[in-house]
């Protein structure tokens, strides 16, 4: 009999304790850890707080976890932001933003393995994402893995060649493999470029010019 009412205390217990940890999880941006650093009253501040107000109403969105991320990056809590990245695409794994966004927090944090799964998974559901590409390459460069890196490079420079341009790229500075990489892509662009193609209409001919008409002779007056 003791050891029944042992049990059902422990039990009762342990129902509460649970009962307070769902209650818990039910708000987890009710008041985060980084919540204390909110009070610069700065732009940020606010729009960290408005996205966490939003959150708590709609936990499940790719779209606010991502957000939340990009401003918790910016604040300068980029583990939490990681989190937020993560939370993004367990919600969507197709949420292509966010894996490129998660990418770029964890190559940024050294960790090169977890950052090339981001960057994969993001060309995996956009393809064509020209900076992911870039990201790859930048990646496999560092791992020694120089083949791999001209191919990303190759690959990134043909879709967006803007990325080769400091002012828009400025990590391009961190490559040594730019002019391996343009001779990768040389035979593709340069067949794209050659091509003409036939059965396309004409440009219009420019018409004719006019022929000038003559001035009208005038017969001269007679003298006197």
């Amino acid at each position: 009999m003791k050891r029944t009412v042992l049990l059902v205390a422990a039990l009762a217990a342990f129902g509460c304790s649970t009962i307070s940890d769902l209650r818990k999880d039910d708000a987890p941006y009710a008041n985060p850890f980084y919540a204390k650093y909110l009070n610069t009253g700065s732009a940020l501040d606010a729009q960290i707080t408005r996205t966490l107000t939003a959150l708590q109403a709609d936990a499940g969105s790719p779209d606010l976890h991502n957000e939340l991320g990009m401003l918790l990056v910016q604040k300068g809590f980029p583990q939490d932001a990681e989190q937020e990245f993560e939370s993004a695409v367990s919600y969507d794994r197709r949420y292509f933003p966010a894996w490129y966004n998660l990418g770029l927090v964890r190559a940024a944090d050294g960790d090169e393995n977890g950052a090339r799964r981001a960057f994969r998974q993001t060309v995996k559901h956009k393809p064509g994402h020209a900076m992911a590409l870039f990201q790859l390459g930048l990646i496999e460069e560092k791992l020694h893995h120089t083949d791999r890196a001209i191919d990303y490079y190759a690959k990134a420079y043909t879709i967006n060649p803007a990325l080769m341009q400091v002012a828009v790229n400025p990590r391009v500075l961190d490559s040594k493999l730019l002019h391996l990489a343009l001779i990768k892509m040389y035979p593709t662009a340069h067949a794209r470029k050659s091509m003409t193609f036939q059965g396309a209409p004409a440009a219009p001919a420019a018409p004719p010019p006019a022929p000038a008409t003559p001035a009208p002779i005038v017969p001269a007056r007679p003298p006197g």
